[in-house]
């Protein structure tokens, strides 16, 4: 239980979900000590859910410091330049 414990725990406070260490633990002991099928299955739910969530917003933390590493402040400053680049590179490539 320990390793499953620890598991959720990560999950929740890397996506800012702030849970006291009880209520943690309670939690945890309810989704992998439950009997039911279906309240077992509905927490695999949820963790799949947790972790394709913590996936999308890893993603965008890592295009996000892309964005600040080529120099740019916002995403939206980002993706005009490159939309400004195709299209003047578009237009020169048609236009000869």
């Amino acid at each position: 239980m320990g390793h499953h414990y620890h598991r959720i725990w990560r999950l929740l406070v890397g996506r800012g979900f702030i849970m006291y260490y009880s209520q943690a633990e309670e939690h945890a002991d309810h989704v992998f000590g439950a009997q039911y099928d279906d309240v077992r299955e509905r927490y695999a739910s949820e963790m799949e859910d947790l972790k394709m969530d913590d996936l999308m917003y890893q993603d965008e933390m890592e295009y996000r410091q892309k964005v600040y590493d080529a120099g740019f402040d916002s995403a939206e400053e980002y993706e005009a330049y490159w939309t400004h680049l195709i299209e003047t590179a578009e237009r020169e490539h048609y236009n000869d």
